[in-house]
């Protein structure tokens, strides 16, 4: 009886034989405590998790989130170290050192360090007098860009204030920005920036370190960038072979490609990370898979998952699910453009990892545990359109030529109906008990709904499936016609006997209290006759215009326990 999002490849919708595996495969994972696994060889972005490095910037005040002073804190030990001057007076300096990345024809990394090899005094200026001293107009005032203009690069990390009166960026010369306060200062934007040249960089190929393959994957895999990416092909600050040629000639290595600055960090020789700025975005030193337990990514092991729905390129799936077609249509909404559905967004800590102290836990805290499976309450209210202000966002959007957030969708209205099967071979008593407690949920049953399709944090997707169970009859094979033509060789079976033979197994594995602590809470989630209070959950805002944004002070996201007792 619950709001669906289907598609209508042949003009009537359908819910895919795909989206079905996926769904239940999900919750016959979370039903038999199965493997949890992350990146393999045979599949790189993993089974149930992608085992890559989170990335993350934390140069905001201290004072102004609670949660931002261990992050802080931790951010800056990577990025400043301690060092002595010649008169035995110690303070902090930058560990980002300047360098260039360098491609090559068979598509390696390097980072050619500066001949400096730090940042000069003399290479940071205001963007005004960098105007005067070279003649050129920068005309980036939003953006944070690689650029060059003849034999000289200059590197923005940022845009510049906006004037309250104007409205516009504002480039203050050298009195007007002496004049200003510290916070003035901080409203006035990157009037500062950084610029290199080509003879800063150092060709003596011994110099050159290696660029890590896992350090520029997991660069490339950093989604939540906003600013320069210095593997693109077509940033402006890539100078590409024919270029460098003009400046080199014939000093220029046989098998150099392209050319950009940047910045980079090495510990023992070693470059960890990159980046365009002197502070940027560095990975944790953990990865995702760091915070699941050794036990649970194990490959050694064949969990009920494995062996009922296979395991890419050893066996074959032992169940097939066939599209669920169209028996009665309640019509659909009008079509309207929905919230955005935005990509899962792990560098949110305080969502994905088990919080249970005083201070939060990220991924490099030494107690990280990944939560689990992310699971969505279900909502009766219609309220999965979007909203006036999401929708002019959008048109502005589109009008800098950027893709929209928003999507316009047609949900099938309540009590639309269909039906399926899930065909199933060799399985043992245990194994299909186990497949058929997807269903039953311990004793749910009929109250039981399941989440489907991309709707499901919009509200949509909420489908209960009424199951009948069939089992191949012991003499299928010896009679081939009765009295009703072509013999049906299956038999309608309580799924009792099934079940039982299931609990029986988890009860012998001496599993039953950790198995009926994850069983409890999934029947909370599921069950749509006890669904929480509409004040008690709701969409997490993303909207940094807020400022009782629980995405701003790091709202930990509560258990199903505390949502419904």
């Amino acid at each position: 009886k619950d709001n669906a999002v289907t598609f209508s490849p042949s003009g009537k919708p359908i819910i895919s034989g795909s989206s079905l595996r996926g769904m239940l495969k999900n919750i016959f994972k979370i039903v038999t405590c199965g493997t949890f696994r992350g990146r393999t060889d045979s599949q790189k972005k993993g089974v149930d998790f992608n085992d890559e490095h989170i990335y993350y910037r934390c140069l905001m005040g201290v004072w102004k989130y609670a949660w931002t002073k261990d992050l802080n804190q931790e951010y800056n030990s990577r990025m400043t170290s301690e060092v002595t001057d010649a008169d035995g007076n110690s303070h902090f300096v930058k560990s980002a050192r300047p360098g260039f990345l360098i491609q090559t024809i068979d598509n390696k990394y390097f980072i050619a360090p500066s001949k400096y090899g730090y940042d000069r005094k003399a290479d940071r200026i205001l963007i005004s007098e960098y105007q005067k001293k070279f003649g050129v107009t920068i005309p980036e005032r939003n953006s944070s860009c690689v650029k060059w203009h003849g034999d000289t690069a200059y590197i923005i990390t940022g845009s510049q204030g906006v004037d309250r009166k104007t409205g516009k960026s504002r480039i203050l010369d050298k009195d007007e920005y002496e004049k200003l306060t510290d916070d003035q200062k901080k409203r006035a934007g990157k009037q500062y920036i950084r610029f290199t040249k080509i003879g800063y960089v150092d060709l003596c190929r011994e110099h050159w370190r290696p660029l890590p393959d896992d350090v520029r994957e997991s660069y490339e895999h950093d989604r939540n960038r906003r600013g320069v990416n210095l593997l693109d092909k077509n940033n402006r600050g890539l100078l590409k072979r024919e270029r460098l040629q003009e400046f080199w000639g014939d000093s220029l290595p046989a098998d150099v490609q392209t050319l950009i600055p940047c910045h980079y960090l090495e510990e023992g020789g070693v470059v960890t990370a990159f980046g365009h700025g002197q502070c940027f975005r560095i990975p944790y030193r953990k990865a995702i898979g760091d915070a699941v337990p050794d036990a649970l990514k194990s490959t050694d092991v064949v969990d009920f998952a494995d062996a009922v729905f296979g395991r890419e390129k050893f066996w074959a799936s032992r169940v097939f699910f066939e599209d669920a077609v169209l028996t009665l249509n309640k019509g659909t909404f009008d079509e309207y453009a929905a919230h955005p559905s935005l990509q899962p967004n792990p560098t949110s800590y305080q969502l994905y990892l088990t919080q249970d102290g005083k201070t939060l836990t990220h991924w490099d805290s030494m107690n990280a545990t990944l939560r689990g499976y992310k699971l969505y309450w279900h909502n009766d209210n219609d309220t999965w359109r979007a909203s006036p202000s999401e929708i002019e966002d959008d048109e502005k959007r589109l009008r800098r030529h950027q893709e929209p957030l928003t999507k316009k969708i047609q949900p099938l209205r309540a009590g639309t109906k269909f039906i399926s099967k899930i065909r199933f071979q060799n399985l043992s008593a245990v194994e299909l008990g186990a497949l058929l407690m997807i269903f039953d949920l311990n004793g749910l049953g009929e109250n039981a709904a399941y989440k489907i399709g991309m709707g499901k944090s919009l509200g949509l997707g909420s489908i209960r499936i009424t199951p009948t169970l069939f089992v191949e009859s012991a003499d299928a094979y010896t009679e081939l016609f009765d009295d009703n033509g072509f013999k049906n060789p299956y038999e309608k079976k309580s799924p009792e006997k099934y079940l039982d033979a299931f609990r029986n197994y988890v009860t012998d594995k001496e599993m039953l209290e950790t198995w009926q602590k994850i069983m409890d809470e999934l029947k909370k989630i599921l069950d749509w006759d006890n669904k929480p209070a509409p004040d008690k959950v709701g969409r997490v805002s993303s909207s940094f215009r807020d400022r009782d944004n629980p995405f701003l002070h790091r709202a930990v996201l509560p258990t199903i326990g505390k949502i419904i007792s």
